[in-house]
């Protein structure tokens, strides 16, 4: 009798170190409103005011205050920062009201130039076309010219803190995210001038402010 034994050697695969060793620190000067931590040591805390550039999760992993090992270090971190910010509304707005009268006309396009082939016979109108014809690069359309009256009218207290929050939120969405959420706002100083209201507001906003900064890695230290 005979028994055959095939001996390999087994292979153990080498645990995947970290390539990169980082912190997240602050991004602005804030007061930390969250902090969801998925790798990483947090050195701050809820209602903590940071400094910019301030490590608020670290990538260094200690023991009895000494570093053992390092990792790239990741999370979300949100604070309360604060603005200036300046907005200019007009005082008026203009109203415009359909009436029942309509015209049609006829509508040429060619190479982006726009013709119509009567002469509007309403003085104020809006315009509704629909194609009819598209050929060799020309569309036709049949327009509709629908009357409608026009009234500058001035705006409401409510209708200009309606404008005002509009274009806050429209401001400082365009300047820092759309993820920004605005906590409070208070009118530092308004200017009503001919035609415009200039208004400074202080505004407090909670935000994302935790960025990644990325750090040359230490050797690292076996844990006995």
């Amino acid at each position: 009798m005979k028994y055959i034994i095939n001996i390999e050697p087994k292979i153990q695969k080498e645990k995947k170190e970290e390539s990169n060793y980082c912190n997240i620190v602050s991004s602005k000067d804030s007061i930390i409103t969250r902090i969801i931590t998925e790798k990483g040591v947090e050195l701050k805390e809820i209602n903590d005011y940071v400094k910019e550039n301030e490590t608020i999760i670290s990538g260094d992993i200690k023991l009895n205050e000494e570093t053992k090992s390092q990792v790239c270090a990741k999370g979300s971190v949100y604070g309360k920062t604060w603005y200036t910010i300046n907005i200019s509304i007009p005082k008026t707005h203009e109203i415009i009201t359909p009436t029942n009268k309509k015209r049609y006309n006829i509508m040429i396009e060619h190479n982006n130039n726009k013709y119509k082939v009567f002469k509007p016979r309403i003085n104020e109108f809006i315009d509704e076309n629909k194609e009819i014809v598209n050929i060799f690069g020309i569309r036709i359309y049949l327009q509709q010219e629908k009357e409608v009256t026009k009234e500058i009218s001035n705006y409401s207290d409510e209708e200009l803190n309606q404008l005002t929050d509009s274009l806050i939120k429209e401001k400082m969405r365009n300047n820092l995210n759309k993820n920004i959420n605005i906590l409070e706002q208070k009118v530092l100083k308004k200017n009503d001038n001919n035609s415009r209201i200039d208004i400074d507001m202080f505004i407090v906003v909670e935000e994302e402010i935790g960025k990644i900064t990325y750090t040359q890695q230490q050797p690292e230290e076996k844990i006995d």
